[in-house]
């Protein structure tokens, strides 16, 4: 089992119950929100590094970040090229690419707030989804041979 598969779900379901029931984005963000935030990116490093502990290659943590990379991408062609692009539709499709973004990487809500009217608050999601379930990886990947090799000795 993919546990980063399975954690970034979970951050789905929370962000849905939570964040959507916040209501605009005008309100103000409170430290809850942001304690909300930082639990959730946790328990991205603590996926990734179950997966290393599991002997899991390191693409497993790195699907999140392909499906950030394919709705970024898919914002800015539809963006850039409009509906010349568009073939999927007739609508302004960089604007469904765009909140697809921000809602599959929900965790992030304060943060995409905060830089609402900045290019970083596209920019955030993706390189987050890099570098959480990366660096709890590497982590596990350090660890493990230390205590594997002190559980054999005994």
């Amino acid at each position: 089992m993919n546990f980063v598969t399975v954690i970034y779900l979970v951050n789905l379901l929370l962000y849905a119950i939570y964040f959507f029931g916040k209501g605009s984005s005008e309100e103000v963000i409170t430290i809850v929100d942001y304690s909300i935030s930082a639990a959730m990116s946790f328990f991205l490093i603590l996926a990734g590094y179950v997966n290393a502990k599991q002997k899991m290659t390191y693409r497993s943590v790195l699907w999140m970040f392909f499906v950030n990379v394919v709705f970024f991408a898919m914002s800015g062609l539809f963006d850039q090229f409009g509906n010349n692009f568009n073939l999927l539709s007739m609508g302004n499709d960089n604007f469904i690419f765009t909140l697809a973004l921000i809602a599959y990487n929900g965790y992030l809500f304060p943060l995409i707030v905060k830089l609402e009217r900045t290019g970083f608050s596209l920019v955030l999601p993706l390189v987050l989804s890099f570098i959480l379930p990366s660096l709890g990886y590497w982590i596990g990947r350090m660890i493990a041979p230390k205590n594997s090799t002190s559980s054999e000795e005994i």
